[in-house]
């Protein structure tokens, strides 16, 4: 899975963008962006269990905070609580595939 999604610079530090990934990373991500607005998208991820988890744990809490950015009753604490939530998934994210989370 890590060669879908790594960045071909040499800086893998540098945000990843449409311009640095490779076709299939470029799906995957898509594939992600269209479900986290609500599209049904059919995804099926191979990799170790820490990759594949890191990646599902990632999808999730970025769709939490979306649908809380879109709750009508949300406040400002569950926002930024969903915000953190959301930061510390990319971090284990980008901890286990040497990749930053770009959604």
């Amino acid at each position: 899975m890590r060669a879908y999604l790594e960045d071909t610079m040499e800086d893998k530090k540098q945000r990843l963008n449409e311009l640095h990934t490779n076709l299939l990373g470029k799906i995957f991500y898509t594939a992600c962006a269209a479900w986290l607005v609500g599209k049904a998208v059919n995804l099926k991820i191979r990799g170790s269990d820490s990759e594949v988890n890191a990646i599902a744990n990632a999808m999730l809490a970025s769709r939490r905070f979306q649908d809380e950015l879109r709750r009508p009753g949300a406040t400002s604490d569950s926002v930024v609580q969903k915000l953190g939530l959301k930061h510390a998934s990319a971090r284990e994210f980008e901890r286990i595939l040497n990749v930053p989370w770009p959604l």
